[in-house]
Order: structure tokens, then sequence, then C-alpha cells
């Protein structure tokens, strides 16, 4: 294992457990600000077409932005697992929690496959580590970055809890690809660029 490879590990390890501790009370309202963060961002609302991953254990749920996004007319994509990787299909079902089984790795996915959606305007990634540079850290499958690197996305925007935002530079592969945004509980965070990071900070 490279020392890159090996600092991943013990950073992922260090903030999977923090998050682990949160209780299910704290996820839930800490999630309701992140995802609010969201739904006022310029991004979501001047988007198409938008791309949300289906949370497991303590992510950040994503469960509010897909349903305003379905309300609002947006197209919907949700995530599947297949064997050349991660792809998106278009998902129309207000009640998506009953249109979800169980996929790889243990995650939702939708059951009714809809139309293969190939282009994103604004694309929700997990994640488990985030710093100023736009540089992410998740679980070391590398799914969201194959995808990243691959297809068009407008605007890529992580969701994390504070804590996750760490204030020093992740170790990154030349693999890895860096995000746009971060909506974290206040505000959100935009990325300039991995050289010249810019922060917009806004409480709600």
């Amino acid at each position: 294992m490279t020392n890159i490879a090996t600092e991943k590990v013990r950073i992922r390890k260090s903030l999977l457990k923090r998050r682990n501790e949160l209780s299910s009370g704290e996820i839930y309202d800490k999630s309701q600000f992140i995802q609010l963060h969201v739904l006022n961002s310029v991004q979501f609302l001047t988007c198409e077409t938008v791309g949300v991953y289906i949370p497991i254990g303590s992510e950040v749920r994503t469960e509010v932005i897909i349903r305003k996004a379905i309300n609002a007319g947006k197209k919907v994509a949700l995530p599947r697992i297949e064997s050349e990787g991660i792809r998106f299909y278009q998902f129309h079902d207000k009640n998506f929690k009953e249109g979800l089984v169980l996929g790889k790795f243990g995650v939702k996915e939708p059951s009714n496959i809809g139309k293969r959606v190939n282009r994103i305007d604004l694309l929700i990634v997990p994640g488990i580590g985030f710093d100023n540079q736009g540089s992410r850290i998740g679980y070391g499958r590398g799914y969201f970055d194959e995808y990243l690197r691959k297809t068009k996305v407008s605007f890529s925007m992580g969701l994390g809890y504070e804590f996750q935002l760490v204030p020093y530079d992740l170790p990154q592969s030349p693999s890895d690809q860096p995000i746009n945004g971060l909506s974290i509980e206040t505000g959100l965070v935009i990325f300039r660029s991995r050289n010249r990071p810019y922060q917009s900070l806004s409480n709600y």
C-alpha cells in the first residue's frame, strides 16, 4: 500500500468513526440545513437535471432534495452500480423510498429503471472527507471519481457535516476528481479551482 493510500485509510477511519457517532436525530437535523443550502443555491435553482445519491449509514440525507427536485419538474437521476461502474437513471416516483431496492454494497437503488441519463447539470456527491481545495475522500471504491472523469457534469456538489471539511490538504491519487462545491450545516463552500480556492459561506 502506498503512502497516499495508507494516509487515506487513516483519515477515512477517523472521520467515519466520528460521523458514525452522530445520533439519528443529529443526522436528521443537520441534513435538513445541509439540504436547504442546496435548494437555495443558484446551481439547484437553474439546473434541469440533478443526480443525487441515496444515503447509507450516517451519510447526509438527500430525501428533501429529491422530492423538491421532482416537485419542481426537474429531471432526477439516481445511481445504480453496474458491472462497468456507476450509472444514473431517471427517477419519477415522489414516494421514492418505496421505489428502491437493496443493491451492491448495501446501497439502495431504483427498482424500476427509467431512461439512462448521460448528462447531469448538478451532481450531488457523498463523501467522508473534504478539504478547501475541493478534494474528496470517499469509501475508496472510486465510483464517483470515475463518473466525474468520464461524464459531462456541469457542477458537482458534495454533502457533508461541518467536521468533515478538514483544515488540511487531503492526500489524492491521480485518478481522484475534485468537486466544485460543498454544502455543510453553515452554508455552501464554492471551490474556484484546486490551486486558488474561494469560499462562500452563507448562513441561513
